[in-house]
């Protein structure tokens, strides 16, 4: 059972909002960091990109074609030079995972159950993440498998979920260029038992919770208003959560995911992840058994060159988003002005101006208070970055003409909402 550090109920009156800034690491210390901290996206997305082991990349791992020109190697390990894109995976493949999560979903194929795109911009000072929902209805180009051969012609009014099933990992990058115009040029892939193995391998993650969550589809039990750390099945529970969060939809599923990757970002840049390089092995050797990449991601100078960027981005300009969407019954359509706008500034990369408003209807920047009189978990510890930089002064944004947009920084500590809240 996970330990709760912050037990009690909530107290509305007092929740105040936290923003935390985190100290920063130098040397070899960086490329470790994001060797595991890539694994953060992997985890929310339930993808992994550049958690391999050095001692092991040219055994064991898994990769697919992606149907275009495989980019060149990067070579001497430096720092990845210009911008680069990765489409993140999280697959619902039942088959050799546990019966516990029954038969495949869609027949014989199986559903992109998560996905988002990492783009890092030319002068690697920002990152961005992108959701997808699943539910989203769009239209598809024609998909041809690289792996079969077989081709799936263009249709109209398909939900996002069967890209899939459809023409596997490379018709995602199709449609996710489609729809983006960005070219995806790696991709990464993860199943069930990875996001359960890889949870644990980092020795968990602690997420707030505003209230207890009781979620029957997946198993998910939280019993009060507190920070827990969530690993192993109860990480995999929450992570494909739609139930017990929000209004139950998979867009609060999305914005909720964004407190765990949150979290789990903050987690790894500390002493205790980055110096233990026991974890860091588990998380390579879960990476070879569970993830399949692109042909041109299973690289090792590449990996190393990306990991060398993203080292350097700060957390406030590392952003999670929602891509733009107007509800319509039980599924989502592109909110086609808003859509092309945000890409369009992630393209160009220009700043993106997340508000005080941002986070979704999964989560809330409120923090709850400890009941009077109650004690925290023996041995629990702060998370880290609880207070911000004395005198830092935020960077210029541009907000015309772009509002409502759903997401946040990797730097903002926010709570999960439970459903119904």
């Amino acid at each position: 059972m996970s330990s709760q550090r912050v037990p009690g109920a909530v107290d509305t009156s007092s929740m105040v909002p936290r923003h935390g800034r985190l100290r920063r690491h130098s040397g070899i210390a960086h490329v470790f960091r994001w060797i595991a901290l890539s694994m953060a996206v992997v985890l929310v997305a339930a993808i992994g990109v550049v958690g391999v082991s050095v001692l092991r990349l040219s055994t064991g791992l898994q990769t697919v074609d992606l149907g275009g020109e495989v980019p060149q190697a990067q070579g001497g390990f430096a720092p990845y030079e210009g911008g680069f894109t990765i489409l993140l995976v999280g697959s619902d493949q039942r088959t050799g995972q546990g019966a516990e999560f029954g038969e495949n979903s869609y027949g014989e194929g199986m559903l992109n159950d998560v996905t988002m795109l990492l783009h890092v911009s030319d002068d690697h000072q920002q990152a961005r993440v992108v959701s997808f929902p699943r539910d989203l209805v769009v239209d598809f180009p024609a998909c041809e498998d690289p792996e079969t051969g077989v081709t799936q012609p263009a249709a109209s009014g398909v939900q996002f979920n069967q890209a899939l099933s459809r023409g596997g990992l490379s018709c995602v990058a199709e449609v996710v260029t489609d729809m983006t115009d960005i070219e995806v040029p790696y991709a990464a892939m993860i199943t069930f038992q990875g996001v359960i193995s890889m949870s644990s391998a980092v020795g968990g993650v602690p997420v707030c919770f505003a209230g207890p969550i009781d979620d029957p589809w997946t198993g998910l039990e939280i019993p009060e208003a507190g920070t827990y750390d969530l690993e192993g099945e109860q990480a995999l529970q929450f992570l494909r959560s739609r139930h017990g969060v929000g209004d139950g939809s998979d867009l609060a599923r999305i914005s909720s995911q964004q407190v765990f990757l949150s979290s789990l970002v903050r987690t790894l840049q500390s002493d205790a992840v980055l110096t233990d390089f026991t974890k860091l092995y588990a998380i390579s050797q879960v990476a070879l058994e569970n993830m399949t990449l692109s042909s041109g991601l299973g690289d090792i100078g590449t990996m190393v060159s990306m990991a060398r960027v993203l080292a350097d981005i700060p957390l406030e300009t590392m952003q999670f988003v929602l891509y733009p969407n107007v509800p319509e019954g039980a599924r989502v359509y592109p909110d086609e002005e808003a859509a092309d706008e945000l890409m369009r500034r992630i393209r160009l990369d220009l700043p993106i101006d997340l508000g005080d408003d941002s986070l979704g209807i999964g989560s809330t920047d409120e923090t709850p208070t400890p009941t009077p009189g109650a004690s925290e978990t023996p041995g629990a510890t702060e998370t880290p970055g609880a207070t911000e930089t004395p005198g830092a002064t935020p960077e210029p944004t541009e907000s015309a003409g772009l509002d409502g947009v759903i997401g946040q920084d990797a730097s903002q500590e926010s709570c999960v909402v439970p459903y119904g809240s």
